[in-house]
């Protein structure tokens, strides 16, 4: 059994996966194994793979049809040995002494958090914004309410910049929702944070992530922004029923996620949506927005817009 077993998903990634790999294989820790899923690639990315699988018996190869990351990702999991499970995506790496450093922080928490920096490939420019600050161990949901809407250079939601303790995610039953193309980090997280009982992050930077044009979060596509709705539909099911936590944050983000998909002139809500919509609205601005909302969405458009521009 592996300390940890790292999971990337790979589409048409041939122009990138090699410096993702190369990062890896090269760090100065051993103990892993490496799960890279095949979602039904059409460049180069198979050929690829067997090249590096004939020199890294630690590398094994999974293949499925194209389904996206959160079905790759479930298939990661599903074959996955490792104590702890590291996610990387196939543009981005880690960076030098990442794993042993990570390694040795890994003491039987349920999630183990730590700094990612940006790439841009439009520059080739670095940027570096610690959205961890300080080494801290508490509860999974206590640590999702503090830094959940503080403000970073990378979104909090983000499943690689975390490690997950395989037990943990197999007993709580922690999955990706199949076929989601946008926004399973945030369901995965926002889940993974709720159940988890000792969450521990420390300030090391250990990811690199590489912000480039053409890739999904930057993709504009109506199919997409369903996939979106659907994450937040999915969430206001578990947790508007939910008792006995605290859910201020998580109804602000509910409630911002709802305006948000409104201000999208080819979006409306269901009956059930604004159910839920309303039910999460609990500051002042956004019953009052729900309520503009409601009589109709050009009128909480036009609102946002008007405050937007005062404001600026």
């Amino acid at each position: 059994m592996p300390r940890l077993s790292i999971i990337i998903p790979a589409y048409n990634a041939e122009s990138y996966l090699p410096k993702c790999l190369d990062s890896i294989f090269s760090q100065d820790f051993s103990d892993y194994e490496v799960l890279c899923i095949d979602d039904g690639s059409t460049d180069g990315t198979p050929a690829l793979l067997e090249r590096y699988a004939t020199q890294r018996p630690n590398l094994h190869i999974l293949k499925q049809p194209n389904q996206g990351m959160a079905t790759a990702r479930n298939l990661g999991l599903d074959n996955a040995t490792g104590d702890y499970i590291l996610f990387i995506d196939s543009d981005d790496w880690l960076c030098d002494g990442a794993l042993s450093t990570l390694a040795a922080a890994l003491t039987g928490e349920d999630i183990v958090g730590f700094n990612a920096r940006k790439y841009r490939d439009a520059d080739g420019q670095y940027t570096f914004q610690p959205s961890v600050t300080e080494d801290e161990s508490t509860t999974g949901w206590d640590y999702f309410n503090r830094h959940r809407l503080a403000p970073t250079d990378i979104h909090f939601v983000c499943i690689w910049q975390r490690a997950y303790r395989r037990e943990f995610l197999n007993d709580s039953h922690l999955r990706f929702a199949d076929g989601l193309r946008r926004g399973e980090d945030d369901l995965f997280s926002t889940l993974a944070m709720l159940r988890a009982a000792s969450v521990k992050t420390i300030t090391d930077c250990l990811y690199t992530y590489r912000v480039r044009q053409g890739s999904i979060s930057r993709t504009n596509d109506p199919r997409l922004t369903d996939d979106s709705r659907r994450v937040q539909h999915l969430l206001a099911e578990t947790f508007v029923p939910l008792e006995g936590i605290d859910k201020q944050v998580i109804y602000q983000v509910l409630a911002s996620n709802y305006i948000n998909s409104l201000t999208k002139s080819h979006n409306s809500l269901s009956d059930n949506e604004w159910r839920y919509f309303k039910e999460v609205c609990v500051t002042p601005r956004h019953r009052r927005l729900y309520r503009l909302a409601r009589i109709h969405p050009i009128l909480l458009r036009t609102y946002i817009s008007i405050s937007h521009i005062i404001s600026n």
